[in-house]
C-alpha cells in the first residue's frame, strides 16, 4: 500500500541523502590533505599553519552546509550541529584508522571547532545574499587551494619561549642537589595530579640517570615504557644551577604525541633548560626549572598557549617530586 504522503517521505530522504553527501565529501577531502601533508618532509609547519587549523575546518563545515542545505531553508541548529557532528567523526577516525595522538587532536579540536562554527555562519548567511551561483561554486572549489598557496609565501617567524616553574622546597640547596641532577627509579605515586599526564595520559617520569657528575656529561630522562631522551650537561654548579642542551635522538616522544611534529624539527625545536637554586632567608631553597624552545609556525600564541599546559605540568610534576625526596631527607636529617 502506498504512503499516503509519498512526497514529504521522498524530500525527506533526499535531504537525508544530501546531508550524508556533505559529510561524505568533506570527510574524503580532510583525509585526502591528510595523505597529501603527510608525505611531505615539511609537513610539521603545515599542521602548524592558519589553512589547516582555521581555514580548512571552516571550509570543510561550509561545504557540508553548503551540500546539505542547497535551498537554504534549514533552521540555524542545522547548521549549528554540522562543527560538532563533523568534528566528533574527525576525531574518531584519526584516532581509530589514523592512529593520531590524543594530544595533538586536543590541541587541535579547539580550533576546529571555533572555526567550523564560523564556516557555517557564514555560509547560512550567504545563502540570504543574492550571488550568482557559478561564482559561488567556483569560490568554494578554488579558495583552499589559492588560501594555502598565500600562506606558503609568507615567512615563518621563530619565536624562542621560556617557560618557568618554581617550587619552594623545605630543604638546604647541598640536600636537593642530588635528586636534581639524577633519580635512578621515580615510583608512579610520586609526584603531583596534572591534566597532561592523568587526563592525557603522557607518561610519567620513572627515571633519570647520568653518565659522568660534571659538564660534557649525559643525564638521560625516562618516561613511562617507551620514552627516553637525552640532556647533554652544559653548566655544572654544584648547589647552585644545572644546564642542559636537549638531544632527542630517537623519535619516542614523537611517537607518543604527534607523529608529524618532532621536537627537534621545522614545527618546533625543544632546545635548553636548567635547574636554578636559590637559598632563602627562612632556610628553605627555591627550585626553579627553565624549558627553552623554539617555535616555528604562522600560528606561535596557540603553540605557546598549550606550551604553558604541557609542557608547564611536565615541570610542575618533575618538581613536586624533587620537593617530595628533599623534604623527606630533609626530615630525615633532622630527625637523627
Amino acid at each position: 500500500m502506498d504512503s499516503p504522503h509519498p512526497e514529504p517521505a521522498r524530500q525527506d530522504r533526499r535531504t537525508r541523502g544530501r546531508v550524508i553527501a556533505g559529510f561524505t565529501l568533506a570527510l574524503a577531502i580532510s583525509f585526502g590533505a591528510f595523505v597529501l601533508i603527510s608525505a611531505f618532509s615539511s609537513a610539521g609547519v603545515v599542521f602548524g599553519s592558519v589553512w589547516f587549523l582555521a581555514f580548512l575546518p571552516a571550509y570543510l563545515c561550509a561545504l557540508i552546509c553548503y551540500v546539505g542545505d542547497p535551498d537554504g531553508t534549514k533552521p540555524a541548529r542545522f547548521y549549528g550541529s554540522v562543527p560538532l557532528i563533523f568534528g566528533a567523526i574527525v576525531i574518531v577516525g584519526s584516532i581509530a584508522i589514523l592512529r593520531e595522538g590524543v594530544i595533538c587532536l586536543i590541541m587541535l579540536a579547539p580550533l576546529w571547532l571555533l572555526f567550523g562554527w564560523l564556516g557555517a555562519i557564514v555560509m547560512r548567511r550567504m545563502r540570504n545574499q543574492p550571488v550568482d551561483p557559478n561564482t559561488f561554486r567556483s569560490t568554494l572549489i578554488f579558495l583552499p587551494l589559492f588560501s594555502a598557496g598565500l600562506e606558503s609565501q609568507l615567512p615563518v617567524t621563530h619565536d624562542q619561549v621560556t617557560l618557568t616553574r618554581e617550587v619552594v622546597i623545605r630543604a638546604r640547596p647541598d640536600e636537593i642537589w642530588p635528586y636534581a641532577v639524577s633519580i635512578p627509579h621515580i615510583a608512579a605515586s610520586e609526584g603531583r595530579w596534572t591534566f597532561t599526564q592523568n587526563v592525557l595520559g603522557l607518561p610519567r617520569p620513572r627515571a633519570t640517570t647520568i653518565t659522568e657528575r660534571r659538564k660534557g656529561g649525559v643525564r638521560t630522562a625516562w618516561w613511562g615504557d617507551r620514552i627516553n631522551f637525552e640532556e647533554r650537561i652544559t653548566h655544572w654548579e654544584p648547589g647552585r644551577r644545572l644546564g642542559w642542551a636537549f638531544a632527542f635522538r630517537n623519535t619516542t616522544l614523537q611517537d607518543y604525541t604527534d607523529k608529524h611534529i618532532s621536537p627537534d624539527g621545522e614545527f618546533l625545536k625543544i632546545d635548553t633548560g636548567d635547574y636554578v637554586l636559590t637559598p632563602l632567608a627562612d632556610g628553605t631553597t627555591r627550585l626553579t626549572l627553565r624549558t627553552n624552545y623554539i617555535a616555528k609556525t604562522h600560528v606561535n600564541p596557540y603553540a605557546a598557549f598549550w606550551g604553558e599546559i604541557l609542557l608547564g605540568d611536565i615541570q610542575n610534576n618533575v618538581l613536586a617530586i624533587i620537593r617530595q625526596r628533599a623534604e623527606a631527607r630533609h626530615l630525615d636529617a633532622n630527625v637523627r
